[in-house]
């Protein structure tokens, strides 16, 4: 909570005090517009010139980060598993900007979410992992799935891709934003040891005994599963592989064909996932 009588003005030449700890934003209140904010471990600011302004509740939850020393302190929003920083909207929305791997879970995250939360929609029958290919938060177990979509990062090339694992079809389908940056022999050969091991993953899981989907399986699972790279609108930048990645994503687990996800769309898709990340759900497609 802010405390002072200087909120909607600016504080220079004055000293403003707060409380370490959550800003509440559910009532109107005020938040930094500036953040170059240093607290001593009291919680009092020491420096002047900071800017306030009134604004309405847009997100979960703010916090001033403690630490025992003078430091320079900065706000941080708490989401799922993710600290997110100013700088983390920074790149997000801006134009070509790099999307990070918490990007990436925080945007995944908001797409399997969705569907827990529309009071009528069928039944799913796919999920996702996160860009370390766990199982996260929200996400169905691989026994009831048919289609596991995935983020894909070739380090060698910095670069994003989405991938569909077919439990059904025993397939891998790779959607790539830049099919120029990498030939079709180089992509099966990064990707050759997924289809070896995501069957015996399976196999592990007893998915091939247990899964809901299991007798419909059209190969042997100990069979390399074949890599294929799928026709899909392309990019000709180099830092928006990433929203590319997270509209395959959205547009495929919600069964809605690719043509709205192109580069010029990209600055608006930017935009709207920063405000569902504010906001904390996913709006539709």
């Amino acid at each position: 909570m802010l405390l002072g009588n200087d909120i909607g003005e600016s504080t220079e030449g004055t000293k403003v005090e707060f409380t370490v700890g959550d800003i509440n934003l559910d009532q109107p209140t005020a938040v930094l517009s500036q953040l170059n904010v240093w607290l001593n471990d009291e919680g009092k600011v020491v420096e002047q010139g900071v800017q306030l302004q009134k604004r309405k509740r847009i997100i979960p939850m703010w916090k001033i980060i403690e630490a025992s020393e003078l430091v320079k302190k900065t706000l941080v929003m708490q989401f799922s598993n993710v600290e997110a920083e100013i700088e983390f909207f920074g790149s997000l929305v801006k134009a070509d900007g790099w999307l990070k791997g918490d990007h990436i879970d925080l945007g995944l995250y908001l797409i399997r979410k969705r569907p827990q939360e529309l009071e009528v929609v069928e039944i799913s029958d796919w999920t996702t992992t996160d860009v370390f290919f766990m199982v996260p938060a929200c996400g169905m177990d691989w026994q009831n799935a048919y289609k596991v979509h995935a983020p894909c990062m070739l380090t060698k090339y910095k670069h994003w891709m989405a991938i569909m694992i077919d439990l059904v079809k025993c397939e891998i389908k790779v959607y790539d934003s830049m099919v120029s940056l990498i030939p079709d022999e180089i992509l099966k050969e990064e990707l050759a040891p997924l289809s070896i091991t995501i069957p015996n993953l399976l196999n592990t899981i007893d998915f091939y005994e247990e899964g809901v989907y299991a007798n419909d399986c059209s190969r042997d699972w100990w069979c390399p599963w074949p890599i294929e790279r799928v026709d899909v609108p392309q990019q000709s930048n180099q830092g928006d592989c990433g929203m590319f990645v997270l509209k395959y994503i959205e547009l495929l687990s919600a069964d809605i064909r690719l043509a709205t996800c192109t580069l010029q769309n990209m600055p608006f898709f930017r935009l709207k996932l920063a405000a569902e990340i504010l906001r904390g759900d996913a709006y539709m497609p």
